[in-house]
């Protein structure tokens, strides 16, 4: 499915619960929040993939031209569909659960070949880009906003409680200690606020700390 938005003047927000919030991707976890909401990943085509590759065997295995093979394509077009279907609808009700609990839904600007190159055919499951095109949507019809925040900012690394930044994190890590102030940041939960208080400042709504680079020890 395609679904294509127009582009729009930014209109003011239309406040109906007064909050902001940050959310960042995940593998498993779809979406954290910054207010410790955790969104698991339906992963629809993980769950209906055994059933498709059986379809698609069947599909081979009938003969080039034959009505059998026709009505096998068909099945296979189905189970495909299937999961299409089913990943957009979890995505519209998302979109509008979130859209009634916060005004404004920060993210990071995707960085969609980083991601391949880290998760594999997995970004087509989840299918972000399609998740925040549909949240778009929605966001407009009812008035409210969408900010993106640089992708390149460490919202990983730097520590939320005192803006210090790790020089390097690597992708095992969910949960580190920070060098300056000894906060345990959770990894996902960290970048959520840190992506909530960048966006609010890039909509006029809070300043953001300068951060610093953590010393080495």
């Amino acid at each position: 499915m395609v679904i294509v938005i127009d582009s729009y003047a930014e209109s003011e927000v239309k406040s109906t619960t007064g909050k902001i919030a940050g959310f960042d991707f995940g593998l498993k976890t779809f979406l954290t929040c910054s207010e410790v909401i955790l969104i698991e990943s339906p992963q629809f085509l993980k769950q209906f993939l055994n059933a498709i590759k059986r379809a698609n065997r069947s599909h081979s295995k009938k003969l080039k031209g034959s009505n059998n093979r026709e009505r096998a394509r068909k099945n296979l077009v189905r189970k495909q569909e299937d999961v299409s279907n089913r990943r957009c609808d979890w995505f519209w009700k998302l979109a509008h659960k979130l859209t009634d609990k916060f005004d404004i839904l920060c993210f990071e600007t995707l960085n969609l070949k980083g991601m391949q190159c880290l998760w594999g055919s997995n970004i087509s499951d989840l299918a972000f880009r399609e998740f925040l095109q549909i949240l778009e949507w929605v966001a407009k019809k009812k008035g409210k906003q969408v900010v993106y925040i640089e992708q390149w900012y460490p919202s990983s690394k730097t520590c939320f409680n005192c803006g210090q930044i790790l020089e390097d994190l690597d992708l095992s890590v969910r949960e580190w200690r920070c060098p300056s102030c000894q906060s345990i940041n959770g990894r996902d939960q960290n970048a959520a606020k840190n992506i909530q208080a960048v966006g609010a400042s890039t909509v006029g709504l809070g300043d953001v700390r300068r951060a610093m680079p953590a010393i080495a020890v």
